[in-house]
């Protein structure tokens, strides 16, 4: 596992984005709760500041704003 991690549960006061911020790796929120795997990450969606999987649970691109597929684009 990664030295600098943090695999509790997410805080809506500390959240996901202000530990990846500071260079906190945090699991991929998707991961835990669907399929309760431990699978970390420095990505987080700007709408729910919450940790994902890059290309499995959302999207990183530059220029665009990080969405998980919970928070992403809907028709």
């Amino acid at each position: 596992m990664w030295e600098n991690a943090d695999y509790g549960p997410f805080d809506e006061e500390n959240d996901d984005k202000k530990k990846i911020d500071v260079g906190i790796a945090v699991p991929c929120r998707l991961c835990e709760n669907a399929f309760r795997r431990l699978r970390l990450t420095m990505r987080y969606c700007m709408e729910c500041k919450r940790g994902f999987c890059e290309g499995e649970h959302g999207n990183f691109a530059p220029k665009t704003r990080a969405r998980c597929v919970q928070c992403g684009p809907h028709a």
